[in-house]
């Protein structure tokens, strides 16, 4: 009975999965409207999934909290922090909170916009201390193309009017050979999400709840 369910449990999830392509790809109204409903499901499920996520998030970190485990501090600052920015965006919606602009804004672009632009900047001495790690280590011909790369990258990426042949070149670099890179790996992603998932379905993996 048991192996039966998971069997209809995978034929309904394939063919759930298949009606979504072909709405996607045929112009089919009826087809259309059905797959814009199971993708609607789709995101509902998420959001609860995230809303999850975060209550399970917020209840390991105040049990660290509570517990005096290490690393409490770090903890008491992102459950602070998430609580605080949850009120903030429910006050907001709820029209409690009418100021332009809006605090969640300030806080993003004030708080979080600096954070990553603070590692972004520490970027740079990552990719500079990886260049002369692999040149250290051994010399090789990827080993050169990346420090060029990295060296022509930041060169293009000076203001200086010295440096306009650079810039087109890093201008090169990031529209044609970073950019199919990119496409790939998301491809990559896609292709093996789905093969993951129907290895799954089919029995051929244990999935992590399992």
């Amino acid at each position: 009975m048991q192996r039966l369910l998971a069997v209809l449990a995978t034929a309904i999830a394939i063919g759930f999965g298949l009606f979504s392509l072909f709405g996607l790809a045929l112009d089919s109204p009826l087809i259309t409207d059905t797959t814009n409903l199971f993708l609607q499901l789709v995101t509902i499920t998420v959001a609860v999934t995230i809303l999850i996520g975060i209550y399970n998030l917020l209840t390991v970190h105040l049990g660290r909290v509570r517990g005096r485990r290490s690393g409490w501090f770090y903890s008491l600052i992102l459950v602070v922090s998430a609580l605080t920015v949850i009120v903030l965006t429910v006050l907001e919606r709820a029209g409690v909170l009418t100021g332009e602009p809006a605090i969640t804004v300030i806080l993003l672009e004030q708080v979080q916009v600096a954070v990553e632009s603070a590692f972004a900047g520490l970027l740079l001495f990552s990719l500079v201390y990886g260049a002369y790690r692999t040149l250290r280590k051994r010399v090789s011909g990827w080993g050169l193309l990346f420090v060029v790369a990295l060296l022509v990258i930041l060169a293009g990426a000076l203001p200086l009017a010295q440096f306009d042949l650079f810039a087109a070149a890093r201008d090169w670099l990031m529209a044609v050979p970073v950019s199919a890179g990119a496409r790939g790996i998301l491809l990559g992603i896609a292709l093996a999400t789905v093969v993951t998932g129907v290895r799954v379905l089919i029995g051929q993996d244990r999935s992590y709840r399992e």
